[in-house]
């Protein structure tokens, strides 16, 4: 899963100070200034991402710095642009998400019985009780399935679904997003400043 972080700058500093620079530079000089603010901004969103994404969801750091890849920079007559390809699959109830509640063996009738995962920081969610396939989630203890969390597919013995959590590349644009967009702004206004005062320094 790959998704780019989308994120509009609703200040009205920031963007006079871009139409500043765009008054005293040429169009390419002014696109080179950019480009590297944009670049400077786009490497430091791992670290934004490593810190407020725990915040709200039971991740580690180690797995966001593996997901988000380098900062893709475009430009042309739209101006210049920045994309952050983030990469990774759903977790697994189980395994990437602590998970509670089972059975041993496969019939659990006379043992009924929730499983519960722990995806957002501090809280443990109990899962619906049937799942996207129609069927209840389960979890085979002691079997080689381990402590992962399944569903049925059909009435049928198998196939038989593993269940995922939120993917990494979706916490940015759910809970965590206001923390992400507010770090990410900050960062990006720092860098116009010190670009700005750079130019009021020396000139270009």
């Amino acid at each position: 899963m790959s998704i780019p972080i989308d994120i509009t700058i609703d200040s009205s500093d920031f963007w006079d100070k871009v139409n500043r620079l765009k008054a005293v530079m040429t169009q390419e000089q002014f696109e080179r200034a950019m480009y590297g603010i944009f670049r400077r901004t786009g490497r430091h969103v791992a670290q934004i991402l490593r810190k407020d994404l725990p915040q709200k969801y039971e991740v580690k750091p180690g797995d966001i710095s593996a997901a988000v890849k380098s900062p893709q920079l475009s430009m042309g007559f739209g101006g210049v642009g920045c994309s952050i390809p983030i990469r990774a699959v759903r977790g697994k109830i189980g395994s990437q998400y602590r998970a509670s509640g089972g059975a041993h063996g496969w019939n659990s009738k006379h043992r009924k019985y929730k499983v519960k995962a722990r995806v957002l920081k501090g809280a443990q969610s109990t899962l619906p009780d049937k799942w996207h396939s129609g069927y209840p989630p389960f979890r085979n203890l002691g079997s080689k399935l381990g402590s992962i969390a399944y569903a049925r597919s059909s009435k049928a013995r198998g196939p038989i679904l593993k269940l995922t959590g939120i993917a990494i590349p979706q916490m940015p644009m759910n809970r965590s997003e206001p923390e992400v967009q507010q770090d990410i702004k900050e960062y990006l206004e720092k860098q116009m400043e010190e670009r700005f005062m750079a130019l009021m320094r020396i000139g270009k």
